[in-house]
Order: structure tokens, then sequence, then C-alpha cells
């Protein structure tokens, strides 16, 4: 699920308040640079058109959409937060994106990867069940950040942001946590991470509201569009600017599919979609395994945020 602006991780890093000793327990685990085993789908096809096997979706046609109001978060409107009920960013297990991200340096030009999967671990934050999707920054094969964000549907299809933490590694060892944060822990706020029926000119919203280290907000600021990226073009895209700095691109049945600064000058850095695959069950297995053992290091790490809250599991 990306210090503004944001290329790599949408909340800012807040290290010195969680940051630890790599000597810590259990920090000393190599964070596996891919799965396994993962079905690709061609450059023609959306991971959107095959569900993994034994998971219900929620359906985009039965929803009567109605955009959040940040500020009426409720409980009550929240079910099982596995599926396609918004079809900017679906939350389907086993679905993954890999993204080339681009980082000008005066001269240079600095190539990474991104890899967004969701899984199929679910975590009960502030009353709500989440599902968990595992971020993760690969540099010169080797994961150098790896995150969790806390997304989870209510029933109108919008999509609510609650929480998130980051590692980051040197060589494939643990270094620090550099985020973390959970809605309900220490004031935090749940935000929208994406409309259920995004329109250009709507008002903006928060994304997400951390006391002490920042507000997120964002606008719809384009509808429409074609976008081209390596992996295909597409004709009816939708651009969400977050806090006037960035643009993030969005395709239905896709999620994202491009970030690209709003900004001059400094090191430009840009995303961009490269392709979309449905893991296969061992796959998945593996991500989710992942997925488990970082919320479960939070508990050392970020103890004071995460420390009470309930522990991950996979869903049945």
């Amino acid at each position: 699920m990306t210090a503004l602006p944001r290329p790599r991780r949408l909340v800012v890093a807040v290290a010195a308040a969680i940051c630890l000793a790599a000597t810590s327990a259990g920090c000393d685990r190599q964070p596996s640079s891919s799965p396994s085993t993962s079905a690709v789908a061609g450059p023609a096809a959306t991971a959107s058109t095959a569900a993994p096997a034994g998971k219900t979706t929620a359906t985009t046609t039965a929803l009567r959409r109605v955009n959040a109001n940040p500020d009426r978060f409720n409980r009550k409107d929240f079910g099982d937060p596995i599926g396609d009920a918004n079809p900017w960013l679906p939350l389907l297990p086993g679905y993954q994106s890999v993204q080339d991200g681009t980082l000008f340096r005066g001269r240079r030009e600095l190539h990474h990867r991104r890899r967004f999967t969701v899984t199929d671990v679910v975590k009960r934050v502030d009353g709500v069940r989440t599902v968990l999707v595992l971020d993760q920054d690969i540099d010169a094969g080797q994961v150098a950040e790896q995150a969790l964000d806390y997304f989870a549907q209510d029933r109108h299809g919008n999509v609510w942001y609650l929480g998130s933490y980051t590692e980051s590694y040197e060589g494939g060892q643990f270094v620090n946590a550099t985020d973390a944060w959970l809605a309900g822990v220490n004031g935090a706020i749940p935000g929208v991470a994406m409309m259920a029926d995004p329109k250009k000119g709507m008002p903006g919203y928060i994304q997400a509201s951390i006391p002490g280290r920042e507000t997120i907000h964002a606008e719809v600021a384009k509808v429409g569009e074609r976008k081209c990226v390596p992996f295909k073009c597409f004709s009816d895209t939708l651009a969400i600017l977050e806090d006037g700095t960035e643009f993030k691109y969005y395709a239905q049945g896709v999620g994202g599919i491009a970030t690209e600064p709003n900004y001059s000058g400094g090191e430009q850095e840009k995303e961009a979609l490269l392709n979309v695959i449905q893991l296969t069950p061992k796959g998945l297995s593996e991500a989710s395994a992942e997925a488990l053992r970082l919320d479960r290091h939070a508990r050392n790490t970020a103890s004071a945020v995460f420390g009470n809250s309930a522990p991950a599991k996979r869903s049945p």
C-alpha cells in the first residue's frame, strides 16, 4: 500500500521514534526477494480477471457507491476486507503488481523495483478487519525496504487506510523500523485510501492523520485521461494528487500504474507499471508468511503502537 515527496512510502518515516539496532531479536532474517512461483498475466490481461480459489469477492455491480466522509468513520459499515469492491484499488489475495522506479539524481538515472502484493492475511485494527498489503522496494535484487499497509473496504466501495509498518535493510539484514502507526492508537485516525466513486472537482479528503507526525491530504486531479506505462496504455485513468506534491495514477481493475512528482528540481523519482501477476497458492503462501512475520516483528520494534494490537492471521 508510500517525508514528502513520497517516492517510496505513503507515510513519512519516523525512525527516531522506533529505530532499533540490527541485533534485536528476530532482526537477522533476510526478507525474500521474490515468491518462488507465480503465474504471469500477459500485457493484455489484468490480475483482476482471476480470483484465488476458495476466496469470495465483493462484486463491483451490486454496490450502491457512496463516497466516504473521513470525519464519519463508522465501524458498522465494514465487512470482509478482501475483494474487488473498489475497481480502482482491488484487494484480491495473490494479486501482485511490479513497477519500475527511476530516480533522476543530477545526470544519473538510478533504477529500483517496487512490488505490491495483496496477501490473504487479515488483522483487526480499530474495531475493523483489515487486509495486509505487502509493499517491497527492491534494489540490485535485494529487498531494501518493505512495508505493510492495512486496508479495509466499507459496504459502499470505499477503501480505508488504517495503518502502516515499514522496515529497512542493508545487505538483506534488518537495520531499523522507519514507520509505524495504527488507527485508534496514540490518536491516529483512519482515512480514505480510495473513494468509491472518485470525481474531478469533488472536495479533497484525508488519507490518514497521525498526531505529531503528519496528515495526508488527497484530491482527485485527473479523470479519464490516457496514460501509457511499460505494461500497456490505459485509456481511462484516475490521478490522485497527494499533498500537492505527487500524482498517483490508477486504472480500473489494476490499481496503481504510475507515480510522478508535481514539482521541479531536486531528486525526481517516477514509478511505472511493468507487469501484473496472479500468484500461485504457493507464492501467495510465501507472501502471506512474510506479512505475518513483519506484523509479529512490529510488536518488538514498534511496541508502543503494535504491542497491544490484535494478532494477524491468514483468512480461511
